[in-house]
């Protein structure tokens, strides 16, 4: 494969350079395995942005990566990572094939290749449920399966903030599967393997293993996640401050150091509580809401975006979702054309349409960029758990 010699070396030297530093500076550790001898597709829960650096700290052997089409849009930074670790991108917002295949073609090719198939980093501290095209990709392959699980990552970096905090991260191998193995199961049972052996629940973690995650300004930000108010039940009134949360309303609450949050008035302790909680109430919200608008932002950016290549700016403006469809910036997009809708970062709300073309919105104000997303797929019947 060509500069597969280069990137191992580059692997080489960074294992050995960077990666104590890393470890001390993400207080991370994990149980360095030899090998494998194979090509092997690895498989990792996501929780931080800096995950494939963390996987590849438990293997001596160089691996590549997928990784969303927007890293490769920022112009020098993008062509020096693409020099040095020569990552699969792909887009999330639409199924991506070309990335599929070229996935395929570098295992057959002899290397690893690792991939993170819940395709978004946890807003509330759970892995979310897979698609079945990942035991597809498995089985596909021909190549041996290995599982890797990485705890502790969702209270050092939450998504939804800007500030790493100091607890401890630890990260391992789960299992391996032969291409034998995985050729005499079904589907159904290869994605049950991979979702049992990712599977991380952060706040189930803490019971089994508490740990303090040491920050400054704890809360900052928490209104990306946390989208629908418990005390007055509107959406996008939520607001942060340091380490607490409150709404217009007088509701208020604290994130603390443990991750949990206390509040007089809090019915919930956990973000995974008020995650699933909000979603439940997405129905009646909508259907409340009539013909007009179900929730809105001002000061929004679209931008239409060439997948992995560039971007520019097509508007500006305010952003609603109704029954009808999504309208920023004077552009209307109907429900029945666009094909999915997806969450990037903190904020960016990606989605592409029937024909192919693919679009950003993005908010310079924090807002939730994931009740967009979730109020879709109420409206499109494509509701999933948190």
């Amino acid at each position: 494969m060509k500069h597969n010699l280069w990137h191992r070396l580059i692997f080489i030297f960074l294992r050995y350079t960077a990666g104590p530093l890393l470890k001390r500076v993400m207080r991370y550790s994990c149980i360095k395995r030899k090998g494998p001898d194979a090509p092997s597709l690895i498989v990792s829960n996501h929780t931080t942005d800096i995950d494939p650096a963390l996987v590849a700290l438990g293997f001596s052997r160089h691996m590549y990566y997928l990784a969303s089409d927007h890293a490769f849009r920022n112009g020098f930074p993008s062509k020096v990572m693409k020099y040095l670790f020569d990552p699969i991108p792909f887009h999330k917002a639409r199924a991506d094939i070309q990335a599929i295949k070229e996935v395929i073609r570098r295992l057959r090719a002899g290397a690893n290749v690792c991939f993170f198939p819940e395709g978004d980093r946890t807003f509330t501290g759970r892995t979310a449920p897979l698609a079945m095209s990942t035991a597809k990709l498995a089985k596909t392959c021909g190549t041996d399966l290995i599982t890797f699980r990485i705890e502790g990552g969702f209270f050092t970096w939450p998504r939804w903030t800007k500030n790493m905090r100091k607890g401890e991260m630890t990260g391992r191998i789960v299992n391996r599967y032969s291409a034998a193995e995985l050729k005499e199961m079904t589907d159904e049972q290869v994605l049950d393997l991979i979702e049992r052996d990712i599977f991380e629940d952060a706040y189930e973690r803490q019971k089994v293993k508490f740990t303090r995650y040491h920050g400054k300004n704890l809360a900052e930000y928490i209104e990306t996640a946390l989208f629908l108010c418990p005390g007055c039940k509107r959406l996008g009134t939520i607001h942060s401050e340091g380490g607490r949360f409150f709404c217009e309303c007088g509701f208020q609450g604290v994130y603390t150091e443990t991750g949990l949050l206390e509040g007089e008035s809090l019915p919930f302790s956990t973000m995974t509580d008020w995650g699933v909680w909000q979603i439940s109430q997405l129905p009646e919200i909508i259907k409340n809401s009539g013909d007009g608008p179900i929730c809105s932002d001002d000061n929004q950016k679209l931008f239409e975006v060439n997948p992995a290549v560039d971007e520019r700016l097509i508007g500006e403006g305010s952003l609603h979702i109704c029954r009808e469809g999504v309208q920023c910036a004077g552009f209307t997009f109907p429900l029945e054309r666009i094909t999915r809708i997806v969450v990037t970062g903190r904020m960016t709300l990606a989605f592409a349409v029937i024909d192919g073309a693919a679009y950003e919105i993005r908010s310079a104000i924090p807002r939730s960029a994931l009740k967009y997303r979730e109020i879709y797929r109420v409206l499109t019947e494509k509701a999933e758990d948190v």
